[in-house]
């Protein structure tokens, strides 16, 4: 899969745990019971992990798209 399409899926799959963060966040705020609140605290914790590895993996997609144009620079440069 290409660069671009690497990074739509990342992109897609950055907007499932955000979306499950908010409502499960916002689920939290009407809770009645400590346990419950304990619980969507504990889902949006879960969440926030997915989050975060989703930006991890759209970073370096961008990295190796970013290092591409320098490493045919470089590579025109020796040749020449």
């Amino acid at each position: 899969m290409e660069e671009s399409g690497q990074l739509k899926a990342a992109l897609h799959d950055l907007c499932q745990p955000l979306t499950t963060l908010q409502c499960t966040l916002e689920m939290a705020l009407l809770v009645d019971t400590l346990e419950k609140y304990r619980e969507a605290a504990e889902l949006a914790l879960a969440q926030c992990t997915r989050f975060a590895e989703s930006v991890r993996s759209m970073r370096e997609i961008i990295r190796v798209v970013m290092e591409r144009p320098r490493a045919r620079g470089t590579q025109m440069d020796e040749e020449t």
